[in-house]
């Protein structure tokens, strides 16, 4: 065999080489990137679920927040019926963000609770149920904190409020604390279970 017939196969073989080490480097890549992206996936969901599990005792504050917030709608509203007399447009608009800021807070565990979901966490069985009807009843607060701003809101713009507003308001007043007494005693029910004994993921 001539020299040239030796370079030509010298020059295939190196090229066979090149090309395997290209596509164990691809390989080897994208095993790694498949490992590093499995790596933050379980990262975000560790984190999510640690803050879904420390939402359970923050909602207690964020409720008694939004109480206080309701307590300032009513305390205008007794003010404008027994004066006689509309609240300012400044006043308006801060009663309004109020009620932004109260509706957003009612939202938090919803929100996590989607997050989670997405990330495929499995929740203790005994816990599961709880967490679904946690999630049923801050449904249930923001829907009924958006029926009393709404109410509310609108009976202060712009006129004197009628004492039948008044009587509603405080109805749905009454139904917000008993939601989230029901929501409170589940929470503390959860808040009893280590966070290693909260959920698994998958």
């Amino acid at each position: 065999m001539d020299l040239q017939a030796w370079d030509n196969i010298i020059s295939i073989a190196s090229n066979v080489v090149t090309a395997l080490g290209v596509v164990g480097g691809v390989v080897f890549g994208g095993s790694k990137l498949k490992d590093y992206l499995d790596v933050k996936k379980n990262d975000v969901a560790f984190q999510t679920a640690l803050a879904l599990y420390d939402e359970f005792d923050a909602l207690r504050k964020k409720h008694l927040k939004i109480r206080v917030n309701i307590n300032v709608i009513l305390n205008h509203m007794d003010e404008s019926f027994e004066g006689q007399h509309p609240i300012t447009a400044n006043k308006y608009f801060e009663l309004q963000r109020l009620g932004i800021d109260s509706l957003d807070d009612s939202l938090s565990i919803t929100r996590l609770v989607i997050k989670v979901d997405n990330f495929n966490t499995l929740f203790n069985t005994e816990l599961h149920d709880k967490i679904i009807k946690i999630s049923d009843l801050t449904n249930s607060i923001s829907k009924n904190l958006d029926n009393f701003f709404n109410l509310t809101l609108n009976s202060l713009k712009n006129r004197v409020v009628q004492d039948s507003d008044i009587d509603k308001a405080h109805t749905l007043c009454e139904e917000y604390e008993e939601l989230t007494l029901q929501c409170h005693e589940l929470c503390s029910d959860i808040k009893e279970v280590k966070f290693k004994d909260f959920c698994k993921f998958t």
